[in-house]
């Protein structure tokens, strides 16, 4: 498959107090046309200020420092606001973790839906109405013509989500993002969501990254697996090669831990300690602390060069020399 989305050297940091911080650390990463990616991490190991830099929506205070985004070729991080502006919602687009903050609460949903194809597409508003309807309708939302003309506060949350992922495919783009589109919700309308990102990702062909701290969500939709900490990409390759034979200790522990290994009889294995503050990363691996496998000769000296074999990159000073257990699905 032709590379689609290339990020490198990614380097993310905030300004605070007179002193920058690091926060997301030379990531790099390529996601093909029509393949879904998993980009996994606990809260705060760097994922999702990864993924708003993807589409130039960093907060206000946080800036990249290095690296680039090319789409199609396309340097995003070069790119001018205007030539931003018409590619983002049209190639590339994302669904965020929360949907009541990204949809308006004073405009009905089927405008919401409308406004994106009238801005990237032309539509003029009659067509753009009617095509609003029918996206409505194809994310699961009954009587959508009706249901298009109400307000956001009377969608429950996984229909707010459904809305959301409409306008996000509205255009059909190349990329879509989707950063922990199943956060607060129950788990029968997590499976509903995530199997209509996967049904639409497939419909349209388009690339799918999904951020989230879930690896049973990574198992049941992804191809590749990126795994994030403390800032730094530590670990990538295929999701089943990863499940199997995980290469560094920080993977082995997030599956060690993953609640579905209640249901093969093992209780899961909380990982100790805490993903350490930015600004406050320990030298060498910044796993280390919490680490079984840590030797300190080794593991807290200099930063820790990436490691490739083959189609697998692994961050891990002892990644040759240790043997992980994976998870058998």
């Amino acid at each position: 498959m032709s590379t689609l989305l290339e990020v490198e050297g990614l380097s993310i940091a905030a300004r605070a107090g007179g002193v920058t911080v690091p926060l997301v650390r030379e990531v790099s990463f390529r996601l093909a046309a029509g393949e879904a990616a998993g980009l996994v991490g606990e809260s705060g190991s760097g994922k999702s200020m990864t993924a708003l830099a993807l589409l130039g929506l960093l907060p206000r205070g946080v800036t990249v420092t290095a690296g680039s985004v090319r789409l199609d070729g396309t340097d995003l991080l070069a790119a001018d606001a205007r030539t931003l502006a018409g590619i983002r919602g049209r190639r590339i687009a994302m669904v965020f973790q929360d949907p009541m903050a990204g949809l308006n609460p004073a405009i009905p949903v089927g405008e919401q839906v409308a406004e994106v194809l009238r801005r990237h597409l032309g539509l003029a508003r009659g067509p753009a109405a009617r095509r609003a309807v029918e996206l409505l309708g194809a994310v699961g939302i009954k009587e959508p013509a009706r249901r298009a003309a109400e307000y956001p506060h009377t969608f429950s949350g996984g229909m707010r989500q459904r809305v959301m992922i409409a306008m996000a495919v509205a255009c059909e783009p190349a990329v879509l993002i989707a950063d922990e589109p199943t956060t607060a919700l129950d788990v029968t309308v997590q499976a509903r969501i995530l199997d209509l990102l996967v049904r639409m990702q497939e419909e349209l062909g388009m690339a799918l990254l999904l951020v989230t701290h879930d690896l049973g969500v990574v198992a049941g939709t992804c191809h590749r697996l990126a795994v994030m900490y403390a800032g730094c990409l530590v670990e990538e390759g295929e999701v089943d090669a990863v499940f199997d034979a995980p290469r560094h200790p920080y993977t082995a522990a997030l599956l060690a831990a993953a609640p579905e290994n209640a249901m093969r009889g093992r209780p899961p294995e909380a990982i100790p300690g805490t993903v350490p503050a930015p600004g406050a990363l320990p030298s060498g691996c910044p796993f280390s602390p919490r680490c079984a496998h840590t030797r300190p000769e080794v593991c807290d000296g200099t930063p820790v060069e990436v490691q490739v074999t083959g189609s697998r990159r692994v961050r891990c000073a002892r990644s040759r020399e240790l043997t992980l257990a994976g998870v058998r699905r």
